[in-house]
């Protein structure tokens, strides 16, 4: 399984621009079905059968506020490889509900500000099947391939429904991490259609060095432990469950910013109600009932940080602040 972002100076200035109108790219998505005589249609995350005119009218119009040099949406595209459409039989209604799925990855990859996360309906989205691919080299240029090609083009909006957060996956990793959300969609058509054989790239799966795994590693079993001292009982963190979940996830930048983040949670004092899912998708399960903040009471109740001092023990510092510059004046005199 391969999925990728279309970058437009590599695969073609003209038709997968993206800085103004999507008129163009739309258009193309568009050939596949017009050499088969057959109607345009896209799909998004709940219809089918939406017409070409109507995915160019939305991801145009969500496009306002974005400045002229910043992309107005991102072209993706799901590669099955032929092993896998034949375990699919090339069905179309399985390929849109993998694309759902893949976009869900999507949207729960981006790490947004001031720990806001998206939902699916806040994410512009369609897609269309091509079912066929032709050769882009030798004698045979422009021919179509022989066997099964079936793959799925995505256009996506460069910002969400409301306009109130960019959404751009080839920019910062701290926001969207590339490896991370193929990787995941690798694992999501093993789990939807029970696929047994490897769906991702070797060079995305293979192991790293011992060395920089063990590096890894110890940084993390210090981040536990510095963690696990303001803590007592259920509270503390499992080192081996965090070292699973980091090896799980190849320990990527993603997991390693999600750790920071969950850190930077505990220092302020924050409640967390499931570390370990935070680790895993950067989000915490809502809590059932109401709670007190976990962190132990006293002088680090405010902060990992920070020392408290009481008050009345600050009040006190100022009294004999006090008494000391009268005891100096009295002793000028």
């Amino acid at each position: 399984m391969h999925t990728k972002i279309i970058d437009p100076r590599r695969d073609g200035r003209f038709v997968f621009a993206n800085r103004g109108s999507c008129q163009k790219t739309v258009s193309y998505l568009g050939h596949d079905a017009k050499a088969r005589d057959a109607t345009v249609q896209f799909f998004d995350l709940d219809r089918k059968e939406i017409p070409l005119e109507e995915v160019k009218t939305v991801i145009d119009q969500n496009a306002k506020g974005l400045r002229k040099e910043q992309e107005k949406f991102y072209s993706l595209v799901i590669s099955p490889s032929q092993a896998e459409l034949a375990h699919l039989k090339n069905d179309s209604t399985k390929l849109q509900d993998y694309t759902r799925a893949v976009m869900k990855n999507y949207e729960e990859n981006f790490r947004l500000k001031d720990e806001q996360s998206l939902a699916p309906s806040e994410v512009i989205w369609y897609a269309t099947i091509h079912h066929e691919r032709t050769e882009k080299e030798g004698e045979h240029k422009g021919t179509i391939k022989k066997g099964c090609h079936t793959h799925v083009h995505i256009l996506v909006s460069g910002q969400d429904r409301n306009r109130h957060h960019r959404l751009n996956p080839k920019g910062w990793k701290s926001h969207f991490t590339f490896k991370d959300w193929q990787v995941q969609n690798g694992k999501t058509f093993q789990q939807l259609f029970d696929y047994q054989q490897q769906t991702t790239s070797k060079k995305l799966t293979a192991g790293m060095p011992e060395a920089t795994q063990l590096r890894h590693q110890e940084r993390i079993r210090y981040k536990v432990a510095y963690l696990n001292q303001y803590f007592t009982g259920h509270w503390k963190l499992d080192e081996n469950k965090v070292l699973s979940i980091a090896d799980e996830q190849n320990y990527g930048k993603g997991f390693f910013f999600r750790l920071h983040h969950l850190t930077q949670r505990y220092q302020q004092g924050k409640l967390v109600n499931n570390p370990y899912q935070m680790l895993e998708t950067g989000k915490d399960e809502p809590l059932a009932f109401p709670e007190r903040t976990f962190l132990h009471l006293g002088k680090h109740s405010l902060g990992m940080s920070e020392e408290v001092v009481h008050p009345d023990a600050e009040k006190d510092k100022k009294k004999q602040q006090q008494q000391r510059s009268s005891s100096h004046l009295q002793m000028e005199r």
